[in-house]
């Protein structure tokens, strides 16, 4: 995969989201809120969530593209949340994590089926206000096989925006 530069761009935000950044090449990635089943996972894919947890309903979610799965950035996202926001990155498990999610996420025993297939949930409390800087979907830059699937952001409480 050729790696090309691309402008940060500032996304509107959700309830629990203060801004996103986006590095990568598909320019419709943007913050979406009140995640349920139904809505789309991905901005480029007509994958629905279906049987999502009760602790996501409601939240914000990062609505990439699923096509910027093998896309490598050191900076491909960056999240503002408040404090007390909790942050779910749900990760395909057919994939090696990356370090930069296990170094800023604790994992835990939940998970969540995107286009059939598990995904494993990470968890980060903001403790204060703060910008979370995501890497690359892959611990190996460029070894994503086209059908993994594109990790998704999901934020939740820290105060709801007016």
């Amino acid at each position: 995969m050729t790696v090309t530069d691309a402008s940060t761009s500032i996304r509107a935000v959700g309830h629990f989201t203060d801004a996103l950044a986006y590095t990568g090449p598909l320019q419709l990635v943007h913050v979406e809120s009140n995640a349920a089943n139904g809505k789309n996972v991905y901005c480029d894919r007509d994958y629905a969530f279906t049987g999502l947890p009760e602790d996501l309903v409601g939240a914000d979610w990062v609505q990439a593209g699923d096509s910027d799965g093998a896309y490598s950035a050191a900076d491909l996202m960056q999240v503002e949340v408040k404090a007390g926001a909790v942050v779910y990155v749900a990760h395909d498990r057919r994939l090696t994590a990356p370090a930069w999610l296990m170094n800023q996420f604790k994992p835990t025993d939940l998970s969540l089926t995107i286009n059939g297939q598990p995904n494993g949930r990470l968890r980060a409390s903001a403790k204060s206000n703060e910008s979370l800087t995501l890497g690359s979907n892959a611990a190996v830059s460029g070894l994503v096989p086209a059908n993994m699937n594109m990790y998704v952001v999901f934020v939740k409480g820290g105060g709801q925006r007016e």
